[in-house]
């Protein structure tokens, strides 16, 4: 069985059977299912093993990203995996990264509450007086204040509180906390 080099986007699998495995044979190949439906891999599986009448497919490797690993296993492919498959393709690289880390801090993989909850991404060596320039710009603060006063206004004071009660941030990806 040879390994696959996959791209942030692609899901490649392995696909034997336990008929032939329980035989002492790995014979199977590898589809790309990056740009397959679910009744394509179906056909795809089923035509590869027409030497048995009726094969239980198995899983045997597997090349995906992070966040459709968890819908693969050797029995079978969970059928959230299609929607979440399609899901990612409209997301770049850097939403797709910061969806992984939203799912890695405990969030369920529901592309709705992410949207929602994500932020954006800062690569500034000060994402909290950033973060607490552009909260304040867009709440109005700014432009309320007088001008004689508004230098004297601490950004990152208030963009560290902002990341201690409403926001939070890994890797410079920024997140709504009430998500």
């Amino acid at each position: 069985m040879t390994q696959l080099t996959t791209t942030k986007n692609s899901v490649s699998i392995y696909v034997g059977t336990y008929a032939k495995y329980n035989n002492g044979s790995l014979e199977g190949a590898w589809i790309d299912l990056t740009d397959l439906n679910y009744e394509e891999f179906c056909n795809k599986i089923t035509n590869l093993h027409t030497d048995e009448e009726d094969p239980e497919f198995m899983f045997q490797d597997f090349e995906a990203n992070g966040i459709l690993k968890q819908y693969i296993s050797e029995s079978g492919i969970d059928s959230e995996f299609w929607e979440m498959k399609e899901t990612l393709k409209e997301l770049s690289e850097e939403q797709i990264e910061a969806f992984e880390i939203f799912i890695n801090n405990g969030h369920p993989a529901d592309i709705y509450k992410f949207q929602d909850a994500y932020r954006g991404y800062s690569d500034s060596w000060n994402i909290e007086r950033d973060l607490g320039q552009e909260i304040a710009e867009e709440m109005g603060y700014i432009s309320e204040m007088p001008e004689a006063i508004r230098y004297y206004f601490d950004a990152e004071a208030f963009g560290r509180d902002l990341l201690i009660n409403d926001f939070w941030e890994q890797d410079g990806h920024i997140f709504y906390n009430n998500y």
